[in-house]
C-alpha cells in the first residue's frame, strides 16, 4: 500500500467512532466543524464558511449501542442507532453542529431525538422538496439552503460570501470529476483495485480537508494506471442499496471474493451523484439548489416523476454490461427494500439474474453471505 493509499485507510477507519484527524484539524486551525447525516449534503456552503464538513456513516461495530437502544425501537436502522451513540457518548463532541434532513422517516426522527438528548449541542435540519417538478422547488431549496447558512453564519460570526461559495463550488468540482475518474478505472480494470481500497478512498473524501484531500487523490490516480495483475475470472454485477447504512467493507470483499466484479454500488453515492455545478451562475446558492431539484440521475433516496426506476436500472445495467445485480439492503430501511421492489420484476423480465442479501452495519460473520454470493455467480457463469 502506498502513502495515499494508506492515508485514505487510516482516515477511513477513524471515521467509524474516534476522530482523531478532525480534532487535530480543530486544533490547528480553530475553525468549526459540522457533522452531517447521510445521504446527501451541500458541503460547499459548510466550507465556504470556514467549517470542516465530516460525513457521519455509523459505526459499523467499533462502538457498542447500548445507550442508543435504550432510546429507540428495536426496528430502526443501525447507522441511525450507532450515530445517535456515538452523540450520547461524547464522540461527536468536536463537532460544532449536527445536521440531519428529511432523506426518510427514521432520519427525520433522528434529529429530535438528539436535541431532546443533546439540548446544549446545535442540532439542526435541512429540509429538501419532495415535489421536485413544482416550479416552486428551486426557490424552495435555495431559500433552505440561506437559512442554513444564516445558522452557520451564528457560528463562524461571518456571512456565507458569494465568491467565497463559488470557490469551495470549484474545489468540490473538481473533488467529484476526480471521484469518477476513480471510479471509471475501477469499471475498467477491476481487477487491479480491491473493493476494499477504493471503498477508503471514497469515504475519506468526507472527513479530510478537502484541499487535503484533492492532491491526494491527485496522486493516487496518477499511480493507478501503473499496476501489474493478472487478469481474473468474474462475473460483473451492480450492488445497489447500500447508499445510507453501510455495508461491513469485510461483507464487499465477501462478494469480491465470491468471484464478482463490483462495477457499481451506491455506497457514499451522496458525496458525487450531483455532477459538477454552474460556476457561471449569478447566484451560486441558486445553482446549488437547481443541481439537486434538476438533476434526473436516480439517486435510491430521493423522488423524482420524470425518472422511470426501472427503465433507468435497465440502461445502467446495459452500458456496463454487468451480468447480475446485487441488492444488498440494510436491515429495517423502507427506501432500499421499495427500491428492490420495484427492480426485481424489471430484471426478472428482462432476464438479469439478481440476488437479494440483508445486513446490519455491526455484522461481523459473512460466510452465509458468502455462499448465497458464489451460488449466484455459478449460476451465471454456468447457465
Amino acid at each position: 500500500m502506498n502513502g495515499t493509499a494508506d492515508l485514505f485507510a487510516r482516515s477511513a477507519e477513524d471515521s467509524y467512532a474516534t476522530f482523531e484527524s478532525v480534532k487535530a484539524w480543530k486544533k490547528a486551525t480553530g475553525r468549526p466543524v459540522l457533522g452531517y447525516f447521510p445521504v446527501y449534503f451541500p458541503s460547499e456552503i459548510a466550507h465556504a464558511m470556514g467549517f470542516l464538513p465530516v460525513s457521519l456513516l455509523g459505526a459499523s461495530g467499533r462502538v457498542g449501542l447500548d445507550m442508543a437502544t435504550a432510546h429507540t425501537q428495536s426496528f430502526v436502522c443501525s447507522i441511525s442507532r450507532s450515530v445517535f451513540q456515538l452523540s450520547l457518548q461524547g464522540n461527536l463532541d468536536v463537532m460544532d453542529v449536527l445536521l440531519f434532513s428529511n432523506i426518510c422517516d427514521v432520519a427525520r426522527n433522528l434529529s429530535g431525538i438528539t436535541k431532546r438528548n443533546l439540548g446544549d449541542r446545535r442540532i439542526e435540519y435541512l429540509h429538501y422538496p419532495i415535489n421536485n417538478t413544482s416550479a416552486h422547488a428551486v426557490p424552495y431549496l435555495r431559500e433552505e439552503y440561506r437559512r442554513l447558512a444564516d445558522i452557520l453564519a451564528g457560528v463562524t460570526h461571518h456571512p456565507l460570501e458569494p465568491e467565497a461559495l463559488r470557490r469551495s463550488m470549484e474545489l468540490y468540482n473538481r473533488k467529484r470529476a476526480l471521484q469518477e475518474q476513480l471510479t471509471a478505472f475501477r469499471r475498467a480494470r477491476p481487477g487491479l483495485l480491491p473493493y476494499t481500497e477504493y471503498y477508503n478512498v471514497l469515504r475519506a473524501g468526507g472527513m479530510l480537508p478537502v484541499e487535503e484531500y484533492l492532491p491526494a487523490l491527485e496522486s493516487y490516480l496518477a499511480e493507478l494506471p501503473s499496476r501489474e495483475g493478472k487478469p481474473k475470472d468474474g462475473v460483473k454485477v451492480m450492488v445497489l442499496g447500500n447508499f445510507c447504512e453501510q455495508p461491513p467493507v469485510m461483507l464487499m470483499k465477501s462478494i469480491e471474493d465470491a468471484g464478482c466484479f463490483i462495477l457499481h454500488d451506491e455506497a457514499l453515492v451522496g458525496e458525487r451523484w450531483l455532477g459538477l455545478a454552474d460556476l457561471t451562475a449569478a447566484d451560486p446558492l441558486e445553482s446549488l439548489a437547481r443541481g439537486y431539484v434538476q438533476n434526473l440521475e436516480p439517486m435510491t433516496v430521493r423522488f423524482h416523476p420524470s425518472v422511470n426506476k426501472q427503465k433507468a436500472l435497465l440502461d445502467r445495467a446495459r452500458t456496463q454490461g454487468v451480468e447480475g445485480v446485487v441488492f444488498a439492503t440494510p436491515k429495517f430501511c423502507e427506501p432500499a427494500l421499495y427500491d428492490y421492489m420495484i427492480g426485481k420484476p424489471a430484471l426478472e423480465k428482462a432476464n438479469l439474474p439478481y440476488l437479494h442479501i440483508e445486513y446490519e452495519e455491526s455484522a461481523s460473520s459473512f460466510e452465509h453471505a458468502r455462499t448465497m454470493v458464489e451460488t449466484f455467480t455459478e449460476s451465471i457463469l454456468f447457465d
